[in-house]
């Protein structure tokens, strides 16, 4: 018997949450959530392999674990976990993450994504997860995008003012990317349903032909690759660095927000039931994949909270339109030939996409914070703003000072997300604990 009877009378639902839409049908809406997709999947793939310092098979082999990852976890999701239509893809959270310990190398970080992801899967498993809703409210979920948007910001400098276009080309590449970063705001814009859910693919094709052909750098040379296969699935060992533990478990908090803030939005809109253990379920299969991620040397998967807004757009409530996507992720994991040709993809361009895609982050944020078009109180505001502030402080701390902490510490001190994610929940729960404050009105 389906869990879900009732649907939103608000919403115009075509295709319930427990029932196939025709074969048609399904497919058209599993092409839709795959574009959506797989350009998020494979640029934020990249940043990380790029991160690493991997050469191109090594990136493709990457990137393969990271869909074999995100194809399981997504089935599981749909038949076990929360059992709505809810895109589950790498979580932007842990790339934060992995990006501000790197320098503690491979294993360490390995590790304690996998000890992270165990004790998200744990407080799934013992219905913990439900309760913790009440952690995150709007100024901390708020403060949570902003962070992860600010967090990203010198890797997509980085991208943006790529070494390989030369010094004479750096100023060319940057105009170019921000260019193409408005055309594709503006494409989403004026766009409508599965055209404007592709722009993110296409304006990585076109824009990387039209990067190269105005000569901003030599046409790369694509050597192929296999047709068929499967990368190293364990390619590093596990260190317990308790450091790196302890920013990684801060960084399953902010995950298990994200998780539990998609299943509450997109069961409230379609009208599901038994969401306190759709949530317990949701945040389960999470762990659970983050703890295959950390195995595999991957990045954790989550919910994505695109997911009611693709409902909104489809008027399509049925979670079995995510299966036959799923299934197409993992084609793909298995095609490293196919994901060899993304490895041409100039900086420039992937950086353009990312720093559309902490635009939207933004957004989100805001749109947190000002829910319901009331104004943030007094101590919300104070929270989000401080919590930012502190993020960018001590992402940009000189070196000298960074190396100056201890081992131990370091990991934690010295990042950004973790440290400003730290302060939004004292100053939201301990300091600012029951006091009710007006709306600001001026500054």
């Amino acid at each position: 018997m389906p869990e879900s009877q009732q649907q939103s009378t608000e919403l115009e639902i075509r295709y319930p949450l427990d029932r196939w839409p025709p074969i048609g049908v399904t497919v058209v809406l599993a092409i839709q959530w795959l574009v959506i997709l797989v350009p998020g999947v494979l640029v934020l793939g990249d940043v990380v392999g790029m991160a690493w310092g991997l050469d191109a098979a090594q990136r493709v082999a990457y990137m393969q674990r990271l869909l074999l990852v995100t194809a399981a976890a997504q089935a599981a999701q749909i038949l076990w976990g929360h059992k709505l239509p809810g895109q589950v893809g790498p979580s932007a959270v842990l790339i934060v993450g992995t990006l501000a310990t790197i320098t503690t190398g491979e294993a360490a970080v390995a590790g304690a994504m996998a000890v992270g992801a165990g004790l998200t899967a744990l407080a799934g498993f013992t219905g913990l997860a439900a309760r913790m809703g009440r952690l995150y409210t709007p100024p901390v979920l708020s403060s949570t995008l902003l962070l992860v948007a600010m967090s990203l910001t010198p890797t997509m400098r980085d991208l943006l003012y790529t070494p390989a276009a030369g010094a004479e080309a750096v100023s060319g590449g940057f105009l170019f990317a921000l260019g193409l970063v408005l055309v594709m705001l503006l494409a989403q814009y004026r766009l409508k349903g599965l055209w404007s859910s592709a722009v993110l693919l296409l304006g990585m094709f076109l824009g990387s032909l039209a990067y190269y052909a105005l000569g901003l750098e030599p046409w790369p040379v694509w050597r192929g690759g296999a047709v068929l296969g499967l990368p190293q699935l364990f390619p590093t060992s596990l260190e317990f660095d308790p450091g790196v533990i302890i920013a990684f478990v801060l960084c399953y908090l902010a995950l298990i927000s994200n998780e539990l803030a998609t299943i509450e939005s997109t069961g409230r809109l379609i009208g599901a039931g038994d969401m306190g253990g759709r949530a317990n379920r949701g945040v389960a299969v999470s762990g659970l994949g983050g703890v295959a991620a950390g195995l595999m040397g991957s990045l954790g998967p989550v919910t994505y909270s695109v997911s009611p807004a693709v409902v909104i757009s489809t008027k399509s409530a049925s979670r079995f339109t995510l299966l036959p996507m799923a299934g197409a992720v993992a084609a793909l994991a298995l095609w490293p030939g196919g994901l060899s040709v993304f490895s041409l993809v100039p900086g420039p361009v992937v950086g353009a996409v990312l720093v559309t895609l902490m635009a939207q982050s933004v957004y989100a944020a805001l749109h947190l914070l000002l829910e319901g078009g009331k104004m943030p109180t007094w101590a919300g505001g104070a929270t989000v703003g401080m919590a930012l502030i502190t993020g960018v402080i001590v992402s940009f701390i000189p070196e000298a000072a960074r190396q100056a902490l201890h081992p131990v510490i370091r990991p934690i001190l010295a990042n950004g997300f973790v440290m400003g994610l730290v302060v939004a929940l004292l100053l939201e729960h301990v300091f600012f604990r029951g006091k009710k404050t007006p709306p600001a009105t001026h500054l």
